[in-house]
């Protein structure tokens, strides 16, 4: 929805852009974090459901609900006094009005954690279960009404002027907050029959048991997502002393970016409960076969998707910004996200599947080691020491791609990735059929 949030705010400036992009590069920290419980949540309902034991898979779900939104309300609450800081440690070398704006922003938006930790944890439990018409419609849902809604809120209606900037943010929480009632809705009245949660059991007591089984995966994910989009936070600082032009065009490019993936991370999503499942089922020779799919499925689709991208670049930017500065960067790194984009997959579509597994603690370790020693030290290099400014960042980002791409992809030859289900001596043996 932030991608959605840059393109509302377009309009009014590159310095809207600059404060949008840079609040949401911290918000995407906190969300990153709860997707990683969403996972944990997924995988525990998906395997749960697979050896047919329902009341632990809606134990699953409850609690990671109820955690999740107390910790998100405590959050909110903390950067209402933190805000401030966090902003400067981001913003850097940024211009003071840029800076304001996103402090507004994400004191705004950060009222939305609750929502957004109710919205993704309830519906990864709902694709857990089986059912993913229902959570494409919700986050569908969701994001139309943050089109219509903060584009009234920023734009006015009729003879009202609308609150311009503001309603950015205002449109943002309306929308997540509709998604979370929504969900819990869902589950409350049991659309899906293996998965319904009434309201008065969410104050029932927690099952450790339980708990320690969904943090057991989300954890490591968490730390992996949360260090993860910390390293991407930092090369954001070192992005925010170029220029309010160069911030702009970094986000716009992000947010392209971003539209490109969706369906690599959708099949992301569903390689986690594939695996899973099939798990659960005592299956072990499908994992691997449906995972390569998959991953093969993603490559073609996003890389197809990328060299689109490439001649339509200049239109697409256009549609963000007018600024012939801005153009020109969102161009330049369009083109190369585009060159680079065939690894991709592999360096995010295969450790989706390897987590449905349980493997989680691989992908956290790989993650840190491309993260810190590829985007941060490479793009650091490139981008300030020798001066290639914010494409020498994004090069540093490919170099993390590939890292993680070829330590991936050499898990799924050898099969360790299923470990846990597996004996030491058969891992690198295929199973019959696969």
């Amino acid at each position: 929805m932030g991608v959605l949030s840059t393109f509302l705010v377009s309009w009014l400036g590159k310095e809207a852009m600059a404060g949008v992009g840079l609040a949401d590069s911290f918000n995407m920290v906190v969300i990153s974090f709860f997707a990683a419980i969403d996972l944990g949540t997924t995988v525990v309902v998906a395997f749960s459901l697979g050896k047919m034991n329902r009341e632990r898979a809606v134990g699953a779900a409850r609690q990671s609900l109820v955690i999740m939104a107390i910790f998100a309300v405590l959050l909110a609450i903390s950067i209402e006094f933190i805000g401030p800081q966090i902003i400067d440690m981001i913003a850097g070398q940024a211009e003071p009005e840029v800076k304001a704006l996103a402090l507004s922003y994400l004191q705004t938006t950060a009222w939305s954690y609750p929502a957004a930790a109710i919205a993704l944890i309830g519906c990864g439990a709902l694709r857990g279960a089986g059912n993913t018409k229902i959570p494409m419609l919700i986050n569908g849902g969701m994001n139309i009404l943050n089109i219509v809604i903060s584009g009234i809120l920023i734009y006015g209606c009729f003879s009202w002027e609308g609150l311009g900037f503001y309603g950015a943010g205002l449109g943002l929480n309306i929308a997540r907050y509709i998604g979370a009632l929504v969900v819990i809705y869902v589950l409350m009245t049991g659309f899906v029959p293996a998965l319904k949660i009434s309201l008065k059991s969410y104050f029932s007591p927690l099952n450790m048991g339980i708990v320690r089984e969904v943090l057991g995966i989300g954890i490591p994910a968490s730390i992996e997502s949360v260090l993860f989009n910390g390293g991407k936070l930092l090369t954001q600082i070192f992005v925010s002393g170029m220029g309010t032009e160069v911030i702009a065009g970094n986000f716009i490019a992000f947010s392209i970016a971003s539209v490109i993936n969706l369906p690599g991370n959708s099949l992301g999503s569903a390689s986690t409960i594939i695996v899973s499942k099939r798990l659960g089922r005592g299956q072990l020779g499908q994992p691997e076969r449906l995972l390569r799919y998959v991953f093969w499925l993603a490559t073609i689709g996003v890389t197809f998707l990328a060299l689109l991208t490439v001649p339509t670049a200049g239109v697409l930017a256009g549609l963000y910004s007018r600024d012939p500065e801005v153009i020109h960067v969102v161009k330049l790194l369009v083109w190369l996200n585009a060159a680079f984009m065939i690894v991709w997959s592999a360096s995010w579509v295969l450790p989706a599947g390897f987590k449905g597994a349980r493997d989680a603690r691989y992908a956290m370790w790989v993650s840190l080691l491309s993260m810190w020693g590829g985007r941060i030290v490479v793009g650091y290099l490139l981008g300030i020491t020798l001066g290639l400014g914010v494409v020498g960042i994004w090069l540093g980002m490919t170099v993390d791609w590939i890292i993680r791409g070829c330590c991936f992809y050499r898990r799924l030859n050898s099969g360790r990735w299923l470990w846990k289900y597996r004996p030491v001596d058969d891992q690198t043996q295929k199973e019959p059929g696969s």
